[in-house]
């Protein structure tokens, strides 16, 4: 009788841990369906087939670590992994890609850098549902009896099945070598979950192959905007915006009846006005570095941490050819992105970094680094000073309305004071661009070609019927005319449908210079 009581209760504490490691691996795999995705159509049975081969991994992998760890250990274990699935939730709807380990180890300094916490982050019925579950598993553990050595010896034999099911995917339906071939980590990690993705990833990617990726992108360039506008004469200065956080969203949007950046609204009447799309695979400098080299950025990883890349026909190399001095203008740290490093061999002449704008030119430093009115006073007086002299390219990089938008002090916020939403502190941030963008440009002299445009979409929603598309405005506007009038393709549905992308709007600025210097010649 104590014998079968016994053999009753052991069963029943093997089928509490069961349980707990089956909640758990629903939770895995129910992250890693938010995070990953092909990218591509599939046949069913290939899509079922991946999803498949990852649950039994999920399933294995946590009836291990449950069945085999100590109960404290696997309780931490459930709070990382709770905490982890919104950071991965958020990067994905961020960056529209899986957290791989190749930008973990090439970007951790940024991501720590420019990490601040918001509310708005938090994917909330992911984190309900999580601390929900997270509760059940405490309370079952919590209840059950100590292990038998039959349920270690199940737990060993499930992470055996774990290394079995991984080696026979790697071998025959998956292997890790084709990252090598330029498999993107969402296709792997369809497969093998983030895990076993970051393992492949260690292994066969190296600087080398990712070196060998973002060279090869260079051949995808795209010039279709130079196929319906003819190109603009430069009749002087020449001065790039680079706004943080401005979306196709900001133009023309109210607030309680206001216009949010009522300079940028008439700017874009009276400009030549494009919806395009922009890349934002691994961050903001993305977009400068397609704007500066008129190529496709790595996919994986950004392209300035790669040492050994190979910057060629650049704006600044172009500009330079064209008779311009160039000078590069950022808020921020010059090793943020390793910018400062790759700047320099694009072949800027200046560059004016938080380092530099510090210690020579005087800057104060705000919340965090250089903000955008100190910055663009600052390239003002160096158009003026310069004046007389050779035409020049400023190519400047704002930075206070980055999110989370906490870098605006209060005093700063004139548009809507006291508010402290994200959405409104997003809203502040842009009237403050908007404010200080215009007088900058109404003190350039007539004849400056002035190109303003967005990096990225803002991870704020407020406009109905909005989707995640990465659109964002490209304004060019010469000081004392309306190049409205002269936009060929003003009324044609390509301008505003979104289907430019940054890479053509680059390869049209890049074909400006090509222009101006083949004159020059």
């Amino acid at each position: 009788m104590a014998q079968r009581m016994k053999r009753w209760s052991d069963k029943k504490v093997a089928q509490t841990f069961l349980v707990v490691a089956a909640i758990w691996a629903l939770e895995l795999f129910s992250v890693q369906v938010m995070s990953f995705d092909f990218g591509y159509p599939v046949p069913m049975r290939k899509w079922m087939g991946a999803h498949a081969v990852r649950l039994l991994l999920d399933a294995a992998f946590a009836s291990g670590c449950v069945f085999l760890l100590p109960r404290r250990v696997t309780c931490a274990c459930f709070i990382g992994f709770a905490a982890f699935a919104q950071i991965a939730v958020y990067y994905k709807a961020v960056f529209g890609r899986a957290l791989t380990w190749t930008t973990m180890q090439a970007q951790w300094a940024e991501g720590i850098a420019g990490a601040r916490f918001d509310w708005a982050y938090v994917c909330t019925p992911l984190l309900l549902a999580l601390l929900t579950l997270l509760a059940v598993k405490f309370w079952l553990l919590a209840r059950a009896r100590p292990r038998h050595p039959a349920m270690r010896r199940a737990g060993a034999a499930a992470w055996a099945v774990y290394a079995l099911t991984a080696l026979t995917a790697m071998v025959w339906i998956d292997p890790p070598l084709k990252l090598r071939s330029f498999t993107t980590g969402d296709r792997l990690g369809m497969t093998y979950g983030f895990v076993l993705l970051w393992a492949g990833e260690a292994v066969y990617l190296n600087q080398e192959q990712l070196l060998q990726e973002a060279v090869w992108q260079r051949k995808n360039t795209s010039d279709r905007l130079s196929e319906i506008e003819p190109p603009l004469a430069l009749t002087g200065d020449v001065v790039i915006l680079q706004v943080e956080s401005l979306d196709w969203r900001v133009l023309n949007h109210r607030v309680g009846g206001a216009p949010m950046t009522p300079f940028l609204n008439r700017l874009a009447d009276e400009a030549m006005l494009f919806k395009i799309s922009a890349f934002h695979a691994n961050g903001s400098g993305d977009a400068d570095f397609l704007l500066l080299n008129a190529v496709p950025p790595s996919s994986q990883v950004m392209t300035y941490n790669l040492v050994h890349y190979p910057y060629r026909d650049t704006l600044p190399q172009l500009a330079a050819s064209a008779g311009y001095a160039t000078a590069a203008f950022h808020g921020n740290t010059g090793s943020f992105f390793s910018r400062a490093w790759a700047f320099k061999h694009m072949g800027f002449d200046e560059l004016w970094f938080l380092e530099e704008l510090r210690d020579t030119g005087g800057l104060p430093v705000s919340l965090w680094g250089i903000r955008d009115d100190t910055l663009l006073e600052f390239s003002h007086m160096r158009l003026q000073e310069a004046r007389g002299g050779r035409p020049q390219l400023h190519y400047i990089i704002t930075l206070t309305s980055h999110q989370p938008f906490i870098y605006l002090e209060p005093a700063a916020r004139l548009f809507l004071p006291g508010a402290d939403t994200m959405l409104d502190r997003y809203f502040d941030n842009m009237n403050f661009v908007d404010r200080h963008v215009e007088q900058y440009v109404g003190g350039l002299a007539p004849g400056t070609l002035v190109i303003i445009f967005g990096d990225h979409r803002a991870p704020v929603n407020y406009a109905s019927g909005e989707d995640s598309a990465q659109h964002v405005p490209f304004i060019l506007h010469r000081v004392g005319e309306r190049l409205a009038a002269r936009q060929v393709s003003r009324i044609l549905p390509i301008a505003q449908s979104g289907e430019l992308t940054m890479l053509d709007a680059a390869s049209y600025v890049h074909r400006l210079f090509k222009e101006e210097r083949d004159e020059h010649e």
